[in-house]
Parts: structure tokens; C-alpha cells; sequence
């Protein structure tokens, strides 16, 4: 595909969805799918610049160049625009789209309900935010949340349980934003990932320093197990794509499998045994826990999962040594 041309009626594919007009959304979307320009026969409308391929508009009613593919620039998730009712609705469709890649149980059963409607509302053009705010704002309500637990008793707990849930969940609204808006950054990767390791340990410290006595010890190793793994983690991927993509990593016993959807295949009984460390569920368990005052789960939960990880992170340096000599010797 080469060429695209778009058709609008009347000025519909000026209006606002998700913060971006109706056309510049569908120019970047088909510049995702190797358009390399775009000519529109429709009113012009102001475009930001840059934007990924040219476009060039052309009078009403023109007809589209030889071999270019005719779409709807005022068609958005399957809905054409038209009124307020019709731009609503098209909005939530295309924000539905937005979820992430590959979701835990938790964030595709209950926490979408809320982070989409946070990110509908703060993908408003006259807000201005971008994804990396959104990452920063989650980063603090995290840091008060592991505060708050170190702070010992029960409703204090309890709360930064549910500050670290809403933590998740504006940990799911800026990579929607991302996606929706188009706004993605090596820094906003690096930022999210990275902060989501700092606000877990930093919680289970705090859970074990407000529990008190040898539970301190037991949240400091928890963390640090955990801890270590997330850097192995973060060096392995970056030596082999220079990105922070924590689903670029591969177990050794995952190698041969070239993209995450063949790691994450909702099929595989794997992939929903997985889901159960995925950080949706486990810091929706964690909340629970401290909601009904039983603190040592949290600090036991967290226990479990470092050694899961660092027993498969000890098997995993024994065993990729083997897994290349097999390759060497199969070529």
C-alpha cells in the first residue's frame, strides 16, 4: 500500500476523538500500516506537524489516484461520525481498542473499567497531558501508598492498599494514552517499567517495616529477591533489542519463540498460569489482604514470588549456555 485517499462528508473528520482530530488519527493509523502518503478530498483542517507521511488535499470530489486505496476519514472504530451522540460513540469504541497487549485477569476483567474512563477523560485535547505525566502522577500516588504501609496498624495499610491498586490502574491509563494518542517514547517505556519494580519493593518494604520484627527482614528479601531479578531482567533485554521491552525477554525454555505473542498465547495453559504473577493480580491480592487487616500475606505473597523468579533466574543462567551450544551444533 502507497497511497491512501480519504473522503469525508462535509467536515466531519475535523472533529475531536481521543484528542486528536478524526483524519490525523486515521493518517497515523495507516501510516502504521505502511502507507507512505495520504491525499484527502475534503475541507482542509490544521494537522500537526510532523506527521508520519505527507498528506495533500485536494478538492471535493476528486477522484483518487490510480492504485490508491479509497478509506473514510470520518469513520473511526467502525462508527461514522456525525453528531455529538455519534463522536461519543466512536470515542468509546476506539478507547476500548486501547487495552494493553497481553493482560492479567484482573486488568481485563475489572481495572479496564476504570483506567479507560480515566484515560477518555484525560486524553482531552485542552488538557494537555501526556502519558509520561500520567506515569509520574502513578509513580507518587505508589510512593505514598509504600508510606502509608510502613506506617503500621490497620486503616493506614488498608489505605495504601488502595492507593497501590490505583497505582495499577494509572499504570494501565498511560500506556492507553500512549496508544491512543500516539505518544510513544523510549523514556516513557523505561519510566513506566522501571517505576512499576521501585513501587512494588518499596511496598514491600513498607508492609514489612509497619508489620515489625523479623517481617522487616522478610519484606527487605522479598524486595531484593525480586529486586535482582528485575535488573537481570532489564540487562538481558536491553543487550539484545537496546529497548526496556520486558516482554522482549525470553526463559530458555521460551527461545524459540520469535514475537511475545507467541510467548503470551492466550491458548496456552502457560500463559494463564503466568497471569497469576502478572502485577494486576498480585497487587489486587495484596489489597485485599491489607482491606481485611492480614498484612503477612502481602509480605509472604511477595516471598513466594521472589524465590519463584530467582530459582527460574538460577536454572535460566545454567541453562542458556546449553540452549546456544545447541543451536551452534544444529547449524
Amino acid at each position: 500500500m502507497d497511497t491512501v485517499f480519504f473522503e469525508s462528508t462535509g467536515e466531519r473528520h475535523a472533529q475531536v476523538i481521543g484528542g486528536l482530530s478524526a483524519l490525523e488519527r486515521r493518517i497515523r493509523e495507516v501510516a502504521r500500516q505502511g502507507a507512505v502518503r495520504a491525499v484527502v478530498a475534503a475541507p482542509p483542517v490544521a494537522l500537526p506537524r510532523p506527521l508520519p507521511i505527507p498528506v495533500e488535499f485536494v478538492a471535493v470530489g476528486s477522484a483518487p489516484p490510480d492504485g490508491a486505496r479509497r478509506e473514510r476519514a470520518d469513520v473511526i472504530a467502525g462508527v461514522e461520525l456525525g453528531d455529538e451522540a455519534a463522536r461519543r460513540r466512536a470515542e468509546w469504541a476506539l478507547i476500548r481498542t486501547m487495552n494493553k497487549s497481553f493482560e492479567g485477569p484482573v486488568d481485563a476483567l475489572i481495572n479496564w473499567r476504570f483506567s479507560m474512563r480515566i484515560t477518555r477523560i484525560l486524553a482531552r485535547r485542552s488538557l494537555a497531558v501526556t502519558p509520561n505525566h500520567v506515569t509520574i502522577a502513578a509513580i507518587a500516588v505508589g510512593l505514598v501508598a509504600a508510606w502509608l504501609a510502613g506506617r503500621g496498624g490497620r486503616a493506614l495499610p488498608a489505605l495504601a492498599g488502595v492507593l497501590l491498586e490505583l497505582n495499577s490502574i494509572l499504570d494501565s491509563c498511560d500506556g492507553e494514552l500512549a496508544r491512543l494518542r500516539f505518544q510513544y517514547s523510549r523514556l516513557g517505556q523505561w519510566l513506566d517499567n522501571l517505576s512499576d519494580d521501585l513501587v512494588d519493593n518499596l511496598f514491600l518494604i513498607g508492609v514489612g517495616i509497619g508489620l515489625g520484627g523479623a517481617w522487616r527482614w522478610l519484606g527487605l528479601a522479598a524486595a531484593g529477591g525480586r529486586g535482582l531479578v528485575a535488573i537481570a531482567t532489564y540487562v538481558s533485554v536491553y543487550r539484545r533489542t537496546g529497548t526496556g521491552d520486558v516482554f522482549a525477554f525470553r526463559w530458555w525454555f521460551e527461545a524459540d519463540k520469535p514475537t511475545a505473542d507467541a510467548v503470551y498465547d492466550p491458548r496456552s495453559p502457560v500463559t494463564w498460569l503466568r497471569s497469576l504473577g502478572r502485577r494486576d493480580t498480585y497487587v489486587f491480592v495484596w489489597m485485599i489482604a491489607l482491606l481485611v487487616g492480614f498484612a503477612p500475606w502481602v509480605v509472604c505473597h511477595g516471598l513466594v514470588i521472589a524465590a519463584v523468579n530467582v530459582a527460574l533466574l538460577v536454572l535460566h543462567a545454567a541453562a542458556v549456555p546449553a540452549v546456544r551450544a545447541l543451536r551452534r551444533g544444529a547449524r
